[in-house]
């Protein structure tokens, strides 16, 4: 019984190896290389792969490429071999190559901050609404920003614990500072409520004015009033449905002050939907370090199972609607199938092609 064991674990095994076709993977990607040897071509594999991590140009691509080729059997996984001509299929661990270029903070390009920007939300909000001290406005500030690619801390979660030796900007900026965030956004929210007689719901109206402040400074850069309106069969629902609404635009005028304090510097996702190999991802990666704007692009994220990859974008000047027409002036082959604004998102489909080869296309 336990030959027998042995046996059909074996011919699994095998199976599971005669599988491994070029393509995406759940620890990044199978390629196709031709080499002398098995290390020559882990090593080849993972300095190919270096494209969709670091643009060929840049300047720190030679060295890096030399550091983590030395690397190589730790950066790759299964193969599939064939000595006598010297060619097969390596996987590339993406995760790995990752690491390796976030430790050596090598993802984001210069001018861009090592990590997202962070603010306390202090918000007041109306009586009677609020759930366990965090109110719909500040809520909805926090999950806007977040849409952003921003990191926003309620400082009315007692979860955070917040603590300010005074009311004064610069102390509540102290306070701030001790939560780690760089910015810090003060505002009061106000909401009232009538009831339509005709349709027996309840009109709601909101206004939010905030205060944006720098913390490390505690000097506001802006000041701006945001205002929501919706229906509900509820007092406290269409009064917390327009608080929401007041919350989600003063997310999008902060991020507008913080990206403009930065430089006009702001990062995109891009979704890249038939993402089937290393090759196409490859000639979007280049597309879109060619557009003008984009400081740089990497890839962020693989799904093997469903031929999908998003793409982190750091752009400067521009938003992700002018980064999607631009693209697409270059590459007339993608298809566009969203642009989100608000959330700084677009998806394409990559131009297909013929089935799969044992050895990638054109093998």
């Amino acid at each position: 019984m336990r030959a027998m064991a042995l046996a059909v674990a074996a011919l699994l095994s095998g199976c599971a190896f005669g599988r491994l076709n070029p393509g995406l993977t759940q620890d990044g990607a199978a390629v196709a290389v031709t080499a002398p040897t098995l290390p020559d071509a882990r090593r080849d594999a993972v300095t190919g792969a270096l494209e969709l991590f670091l643009a060929p140009s840049s300047t720190q691509s030679a060295a890096v490429a030399a550091e983590l080729g030395g690397r190589a059997a730790e950066l790759t996984a299964r193969t599939k071999w064939r000595e006598k001509e010297g060619r097969g299929v390596v996987e590339v661990r993406f995760g790995k190559i990752l690491a390796a270029l976030d430790k050596k903070g090598l993802l984001k390009p210069d001018g861009f901050s090592s990590r997202e920007p962070r603010a306390l939300l202090l918000v007041s909000e109306p009586q009677g609404i609020l759930d366990l001290g965090v109110g719909p406005a500040a809520d909805a500030l926090r999950r806007a920003l977040s849409a952003r690619g921003m990191t926003g801390v309620d400082g009315r979660d007692s979860l955070n614990a917040f603590v300010a030796r005074g009311a004064e900007p610069k102390d509540l900026a102290a306070g701030a500072a001790r939560l780690g965030a760089d910015w810090m956004l003060v505002g009061a929210a106000s909401a009232s409520a009538e009831p339509d007689r005709e349709s027996g719901a309840w009109r709601a109206h909101a206004a939010l004015v905030s205060d944006l402040y720098e913390v490390r400074d505690a000097v506001p850069v802006a000041q701006f009033r945001t205002e929501g309106a919706a229906v509900d069969v509820s007092s406290a629902g269409a009064r917390g449905k327009a608080l929401e609404q007041a919350g989600e635009e003063a997310a999008a005028k902060a991020a507008e002050e913080i990206n403009r304090a930065r430089g006009g510097r702001s990062e995109a996702a891009v979704m890249a939907v038939g993402a089937r190999d290393v090759g196409r991802l490859k000639a979007l990666l280049a597309s879109l370090r060619a557009v003008e704007g984009v400081s740089g692009a990497y890839l962020a994220l693989w799904r093997g199972e469903d031929e999908s990859a998003i793409v982190r974008v750091f752009l400067k000047g521009m938003k992700v609607d002018g980064l999607a027409a631009r693209l697409l002036r270059r590459d007339a082959s993608l298809t566009l199938l969203s642009v989100e604004t608000e959330s700084g998102r677009l998806a394409v489909e990559l131009p297909g092609g013929g089935p799969k080869s044992m050895f990638g296309d054109g093998e």
